[in-house]
């Protein structure tokens, strides 16, 4: 069975999340602390190009159906191109998590995109019941 490239996304229920840009890589020493919230890791695919408007419809309806189901309104989207072996252009995948971030905002949620393109030192507490990690692909 062949492996087909898709979307994944790996989200977590979290009792709080903190992190900071590398200070070496951007000379900033900004530290950002969220108390409860969905933190959601995001691996756009090649393939993701042709399928956009789909792979943008799942992202929000598999976003928004983990935090109402968990009760939390603050989603955290952070772009993580380590889930898979294929990635789509950097470009496309920042314009993806925008406009998940504008979908998810006019639905009423809070949400905080961590910046793209830099690496980050992040320290994590997940919640312990099953739906506090979830992972998905489509």
């Amino acid at each position: 069975m062949a492996v087909v490239d898709r979307m994944i996304l790996l989200m977590f229920h979290l009792e709080s999340f903190w992190y900071r840009p590398n200070e070496a890589e951007t000379g900033v020493r900004d530290e950002h602390r969220f108390g409860e919230s969905v933190l959601v890791w995001i691996q756009a695919e090649e393939r993701d190009h042709k399928n956009r408007i789909a792979v943008l419809r799942k992202m929000v309806k598999n976003i928004k159906w983990l935090a109402q189901k968990v009760g939390c309104n603050r989603i955290i989207l952070h772009s993580f191109a380590h889930l898979g072996t294929s990635k789509a252009d950097p470009e496309f995948a920042d314009a993806l998590i925008e406009e998940v971030a504008n979908r998810l905002r006019e639905r009423g949620f809070e949400v905080h995109i961590v910046p793209f393109g830099t690496f980050h030192e992040f320290a994590m507490h997940v919640k312990g019941p099953s739906l506090a990690k979830v992972f998905k692909t489509f």
